[in-house]
């Protein structure tokens, strides 16, 4: 019980001060006043309306405890009043009952009496109290619809049960005061033995709370939700039972509804077709299955790629021109078609909707302003008078829709609808991802192909230096099997010179321009033989810190040997040239020399014949020795700036009044595109999780999200001021169809994990600041913690 209230009325102060102590003594929920006169004590009353009980002696001046007692019924005819008095009679007992005492105890000089008084004020405060409680449950039972009853013990008699119960079971209550259990009637035959069972607990004492179904009939039937107590009395005997109960239909209905919008999303999820790039199954499985859940009669997949239709050939028109229709499920006939499209220009309100929403529900799809534009054309053409689309997004930018289409007349889409039509767009780009990532590992399966059909030797290096590939070139080279060498680091088979000089040039490659190194070493094998070898390597994509690599090894040892073949003609051509340089330049000047005196004494044509001869023969020589000496000739993930990315997905995810906060100044090499859908996934669990996500609007301030860098650099961090995650369960949340909350379907934070992996990171959840649920994006590159 809470606080007991008590004016304590006495003409002697030091009584009055000594029994408050006593009172507050006794029972610390007592806050006694004291009042030395009826007036002092009518005062009192007038401000402080909430006193639970009035305390008077009956010998006072002026007036007596009984005259105070008649002029507090006049305006608290139910406020408890004892008369605690020295002078004690049977005649004044008597007296003060007749007006309207609640209890009568006469003071004594021991300290007993006090808590006897303890205990008579507490007993009526609490009766009081409890009279009221009736009352005021009976005004609230007549004037609410959820049903409020009381019975006896063993449910032979009903006490109480309010008007709703005539709505919810459609029978007068009048036929439950002829048969207490006749309600039990209209319970679902599957549910009436657990009612039967809750009633049994109830009668032995226990509290329960059960849902069960009422009126077997489809059409009418209702869920209720029924919470029972015991009522006991001053012995703790179970007396009656008591409770009341509400209409949980709709809510029953919306949570079934989620339920299987929740097993078909991890399905869809999971399917092989998706996970595995097969689209055109994928897509026809995603269609089929939410026209089921969503009890529509048409599904259809669009796309702006003009290659992503079933029959994956390309569409003439731009890709940027239309919307094209790769999958059109008709759930009447269960038949499948393709190849509709829209021309975008034509429906700007319309696309504008999708861009800015994840789905776009519209009852009316004739008159809604969003979608009047296709009203001519698609809408009549097909029948459809609502519609719910989901939008396919990638990095942000609209690439397509799934759309959700009622034929006939409106239809009025729910929340969790949308939410779900949101949700199947997701597993549909998923499903368009998984098709280019099996592309992809075509293409890499045919370069496998070729890299192993290569005679040169072929390996690349993890982010730690070890080896994780090689070709078959690789390992025979090596001598050594493929086991002895994967997982293997480099170190342990190259000499330290070659470490140095690798390590050196891998430092000052340009990543962007995708610069290649070179060098000439001594290849090991794996008993340490020498091979003279040619090295070409460079960084992988995604390297950020200088070890992940490729490189490409060939065996010279022929173009060694004939290197050196060529060095030793080389120098023998060398020596050649000297002595021909030296034998012929001395008889070519003895000649010269004596063409000069011929000249002095005899001056005819021949002599300069001669001399042009010798001059020649010298010029061949120059040129001899030019060609023996002189040398032969020698011969992306993108940068992003993390709180750019971050604002842009901020965008494109419903907040309401949420804030987002950006406390990092720093770019990272990154695929945008995912690092977007990365930030949209966190941001959406925030909105999904934050403290109104049970439905009702809490007084607190709106939510806030944080992102900042982590305080040792190696990543960052989105962090929310709301409800936070359980310790227990921060690993299960990266699970698909993991939730906590029932509206919730569950699938959101399981694509979150995905794309962080896709760039080598972890991703962890942990608790904020606040309490609120944050998650560290840990192994990223190039961002300065709090100190730097």
């Amino acid at each position: 019980m809470d606080e007991i209230r008590v004016l304590h009325v006495d003409d002697e102060p030091d009584f009055a001060d000594l029994t408050a102590d006593f009172l507050e003594r006794i029972d610390d929920r007592f806050t006694v006043e004291t009042a030395t006169s009826v007036a002092a004590g009518r005062s009192a009353l007038d401000e402080d309306p909430a006193v639970d009980c009035v305390i008077s002696d009956y010998d006072m001046p002026e007036q007596s405890g009984i005259d105070f007692l008649r002029r507090v019924r006049e305006d608290h005819p139910h406020l408890p009043f004892v008369l605690f008095t020295g002078k004690g009679s049977e005649t004044i007992a008597s007296e003060a009952l007749r007006a309207g005492a609640t209890d009568y105890l006469q003071k004594d000089a021991g300290t007993e009496q006090y808590e006897l008084l303890a205990n008579r004020v507490a007993n009526a405060v609490r009766q009081v109290r409890g009279r009221r409680a009736e009352q005021r449950l009976v005004e609230v039972a007549d004037n609410t619809d959820q049903l409020i009853f009381v019975f006896d013990t063993d449910w032979s008699e009903l006490l109480f049960v309010s008007a709703a119960y005539e709505e919810l079971w459609g029978h007068p209550r009048s036929e439950l005061r002829d048969d207490p259990t006749a309600f039990l009637d209209d319970v679902h035959p599957d549910d009436r033995d657990r009612v039967r069972d809750a009633m049994d607990r109830l009668t032995a004492g226990e509290s329960v709370r059960h849902t069960f179904r009422v009126r077997p009939n489809e059409d009418t039937q209702r869920w209720i939700e029924i919470r029972g107590e015991p009522i006991r009395d001053d012995a703790g005997e179970v007396v009656r039972v008591a409770g009341f109960g509400v209409d949980v239909t709709d809510a029953q209905r919306r949570r079934q509804r989620r339920e299987r919008q929740r097993e078909t999303l991890l399905r869809l999820a999971t399917d092989e077709a998706v996970a595995d790039g097969s689209f055109e199954t994928a897509v026809r499985t995603i269609t089929e299955a939410t026209a089921r859940v969503l009890d529509v009669d048409r599904v259809n997949v669009w796309l702006t790629e003009p290659k992503a239709g079933i029959d994956g050939t390309a569409n003439s028109a731009a890709s940027d021109e239309f919307l094209y229709c790769v999958d059109d499920y008709d759930r009447q006939t269960g038949e499948h078609d393709a190849g509709g499209r829209l021309r975008i220009d034509d429906h700007p309100t319309y696309i504008e909707a999708l861009e800015t929403n994840r789905a776009i529900a519209v009852d009316d799809a004739a008159s809604d302003p969003r979608t009047a534009e296709l009203a001519d054309g698609y809408l009549e053409a097909h029948g459809v008078g609502a519609l719910l689309d989901g939008t396919l997004r990638s990095g942000g930018d609209v690439i397509g829709m799934v759309c959700h289409e009622h034929v006939g007349g409106t239809r009025k889409w729910t929340d969790d609808e949308a939410e779900f039509a949101s949700d199947v767009a997701e597993v549909v780009h998923r499903a368009v991802r998984n098709r280019e990532r099996a592309a992809r590992e075509r293409d890499l399966e045919r370069y496998e192909t070729i890299v192993q059909s290569l005679a040169d030797a072929v390996y690349t290096l993890d982010d730690e230096g070890r080896i994780d590939f090689v070709n078959d070139a690789y390992v025979d080279m090596k001598e050594a099997s493929r086991e002895e060498l994967i997982g293997r680091p480099i170190v342990d088979f190259v000499d330290d010179e070659v470490i140095d000089r690798t390590t050196a040039m891998y430092e000052s490659l340009d990543e962007r321009d995708r610069d290649i190194a070179r060098i000439e070493y001594d290849f090991r094998t794996i008993d340490g033989d020498p091979i003279p070898a040619e090295l070409r390597f460079t960084s992988l994509p995604g390297s950020d810190d200088g070890v992940s690599r490729v490189g490409v090894i060939r065996d010279i040892s022929d173009r060694k040997q004939r290197e050196r073949e060529l060095k030793r003609q080389n120098e023998r051509l060398d020596a050649f040239a000297s002595v021909v340089s030296h034998d012929l330049r001395n008889p070519l000047r003895v000649a010269a020399g004596n063409i000069e005196l011929a000249r002095e004494s005899c001056d005819t044509p021949g002599l300069d014949d001669a001399a042009n001869a010798l001059d020649r023969m010298e010029a061949l020589v120059d040129d001899l020795l030019t060609v023996a000496r002189e040398g032969k000739p020698v011969e992306d993930p993108d940068t992003v700036e993390i709180g750019d990315v971050a604002t842009a997905s901020w965008r494109t995810v419903e907040t309401d009044d949420t804030t987002l906060s950006v406390e990092i100044d720093a770019s990272i090499r990154a695929d945008e595109s995912r690092l977007r859908q990365l930030f949209e996934n966190l941001f959406r669990n925030a909105m999904e999780h934050g403290p109104d996500s049970d439905g009702v609007d809490s007084d607190g301030p709106p939510l806030s999200v944080t992102i900042g860098p982590l305080a040792d650099g190696t990543g960052f961090y989105v962090e929310d001021d709301g409800v936070g995650i359980p310790v227990d369960e921060r690993d299960d949340v990266f699970e698909g169809g993991y939730s906590t909350d029932p509206d919730g379907t569950g699938f959101g934070l399981t694509i979150a994990r995905e794309v962080a992996e896709a760039h080598g990171w972890s991703i962890d959840a942990t608790a904020g600041e606040t309490g609120g649920a944050r998650f560290e994006i840990t192994g990223v590159s190039g961002i300065a913690g709090d100190g730097e």
